[in-house]
């Protein structure tokens, strides 16, 4: 009987220190970053070079935040080897 109530006792301790651990990793307000974009500011320029890169590719205009993680990707790439845009 003993050890099934240090047993019991133990295993609530370790969830507790476990969820207090999840809680706290959730309650982050520091943003992430994201490797692999670069830094930018998205101004007019931005937006000028995107609206280009979607005409250029004969796409839909969309908001760059409505497209999919590997699209995002696909405009940076692009956004990497057109500079000057």
């Amino acid at each position: 009987m003993y050890q099934a109530r240090e047993y019991r006792t133990s295993l609530i301790l370790a969830a507790a220190m476990a969820g207090g651990g999840l809680l706290a990793g959730c309650a982050s307000t520091q943003p992430v970053a994201d490797t692999a974009v670069p830094a930018h500011q998205w101004d007019a320029r931005e937006d000028a070079a995107y609206q280009r890169y979607m005409m250029d590719g004969h796409r839909a205009h969309r908001e760059f935040s409505s497209l999919s993680p590997q699209e995002q990707r696909d405009y940076w790439d692009w956004r990497a080897r057109n500079p000057g845009n």
